[in-house]
């Protein structure tokens, strides 16, 4: 606003007369809230556009620490007799009638990561799973390679720490990358981990699972043939 040096009236910017006594304004008795107006349009103007990157470079910025992977194989290396092992309890498990009951069953770490390693890698598509086994906890790591640009892979990993519960095992904690999973955004990694273990027709027979206990280094349970 201009406030008339004559009437004392407020005019609005880009008047020359006074709406009120037509006394001609004076530019310099432009009020305080008018210049900081002003001040704030022409900042505005310089630095808007550059504003308007900021929520761009926010979202670069959160793909990147999805993309950005967990690397290394969590819990004890596998190994090839391991893998027969867990390859010799699911044929157990598969040739188990309906009704029937068989266990307790007991698989080590290396015996789960070789199976892992030697089998369900391959079918999974993935580039590396590893599982760690603490008790009342069973840790799991999930890395897919999309593609290397130079020496630099570009991959997703899915961490999940899940509790055994009813049998079955419940994600309770989990991320992608190192983005924390929050909420209902939790599914990604069960659909995630879900459909690298629905790739193994082999683990059908662990659907049903009773006294699923865990232990610092091992795993048992009865299965249960519905």
């Amino acid at each position: 606003m201009i406030i008339c040096g004559k009437c004392g009236v407020d005019n609005q910017l880009g008047r020359v007369f006074c709406t009120s006594c037509g006394a001609k304004l004076d530019l310099t008795n432009m009020s305080s809230q008018s210049i900081t107006n002003t001040n704030k349009e022409s900042w505005m103007k310089a630095h808007g556009k550059k504003l308007g990157w900021i929520p761009v470079i926010l979202l670069i910025a959160l793909a990147g620490f999805v993309m950005w992977p967990c690397q290394g194989v969590i819990g004890e290396k596998g190994t090839p007799a391991g893998s027969k092992k867990v390859e010799g309890q699911l044929a157990f498990a598969a040739s188990l009638k309906a009704g029937q009951k068989g266990g307790p069953i007991v698989l080590t770490e290396q015996d789960i990561n070789g199976y892992i390693e030697n089998v369900m890698q391959k079918k999974a598509n993935v580039s590396s799973m590893s599982v760690s086994l603490k008790k009342g906890l069973v840790s799991v790591r999930m890395v897919r390679e999309f593609v290397k640009l130079g020496p630099v892979p570009i991959a997703l990993s899915c961490d999940a720490k899940c509790l055994p519960s009813g049998g079955q095992l419940q994600i309770a904690k989990a991320s992608l990358g190192h983005v924390p999973l929050v909420g209902p955004l939790v599914k990604i990694a069960q659909r995630l981990l879900g459909g690298a273990c629905a790739s193994d027709p082999q683990l059908a027979g662990l659907a049903s699972l009773e006294d699923l206990n865990v232990e610092d280094g091992k795993v048992s349970f009865i299965v249960v043939k519905k």
